[in-house]
């Protein structure tokens, strides 16, 4: 029997660290938890942090078929949010869970009145305009399937975090090793290919239209050498979300939580302790 049939629903991978009020991570596009490694210590001591592998990422299920549209990936996370009771709960999203941060605050406000606390948006995927271009070209069959399926792993890996980088030189063997496994493993380059052909949602103009509507406080940051997603896209959700607050973090790339670990992590702390 499938792993996506009703009687037997995906189950995501997930990691959970310390109590008190959640304070939920949502990984970005070919990432991890994994990305989250640097939140585990400082966040944890205050707060019950949770980590999550979206469906076919990390360590999470990879079943065939295409069922990997963000919607998908927003409902599951949904899904997971109402399991486990959470509430007075903080989003924390980077890059495409940036984007399904977004999509379930929207959900949460409309649905589940009163989950929902705070937001955290870091270089968030937000609007069509800026999808990065290596997602783009996974939207051509052809071309997508060529090249998710005849890079290795590693190489694929190693490519995308000197793209996300400020400075290259700060990746390790560790990082690329820790993003490679999860495309190398069976059906990750699958889930890897459904997720990015997919990844701009029909409704997009739809949800977009909502920002206004997210009303919990919001903390946006953002790499100011951000080659992936550019930093207009920050000043558009500042503008777009009423009770926002941007921070810029310098000679920082797409990835703040794991480039500068020690500028990202304290302003996430002043932010939940503000509220």
């Amino acid at each position: 029997m499938s792993a996506a049939t009703a009687t037997s629903p995906i189950e995501l991978h997930h990691k959970i660290y310390g109590s008190c009020d959640p304070v939920l991570c949502i990984h970005g596009f070919g990432a991890s938890l994994f990305s989250w490694r640097n939140f585990v210590a400082p966040v944890s001591q205050r707060y019950q942090l949770i980590l999550i592998d979206l469906k076919g990422h990390g360590n999470s299920p990879k079943p065939p078929g295409s069922g990997y549209s963000t919607r998908d990936h927003a409902e599951l996370i949904f899904k997971f949010i109402l399991d486990h009771d959470l509430k007075n709960l903080t989003l924390v999203g980077n890059s495409f869970g940036g984007a399904l941060s977004l999509w379930l605050s929207i959900m949460l406000l409309e649905k589940e009145l009163g989950r929902l606390r705070s937001l955290i948006l870091i270089d968030a995927g937000a609007y069509k305009e800026y999808i990065p271009f290596y997602v783009k070209i996974l939207s051509v069959t052809i071309i997508g399937a060529a090249a998710i399926y005849l890079t290795p792993a590693r190489c694929m890996a190693k490519s995308v975090l000197k793209l996300a980088y400020y400075d290259p030189k700060k990746i390790t063997e560790e990082q690329i090793a820790g993003y490679a496994a999860p495309i190398a493993s069976p059906g990750g380059k699958h889930a890897l290919l459904e997720t990015g052909k997919q990844i701009i949602p029909p409704n997009i103009d739809e949800l977009v239209a909502k920002y206004k509507d997210i009303n919990v406080p919001t903390l946006i940051i953002w790499g100011k050498q951000d080659k992936v997603i550019p930093p207009i896209v920050g000043e558009l959700l500042d503008q777009a979300i009423p009770n926002s607050t941007l921070k810029w973090i310098d000679q920082c790339g797409h990835v703040p939580q794991e480039e500068m670990p020690e500028a990202t992590i304290p302003l996430v702390l002043d932010f939940l302790a503000s509220l």
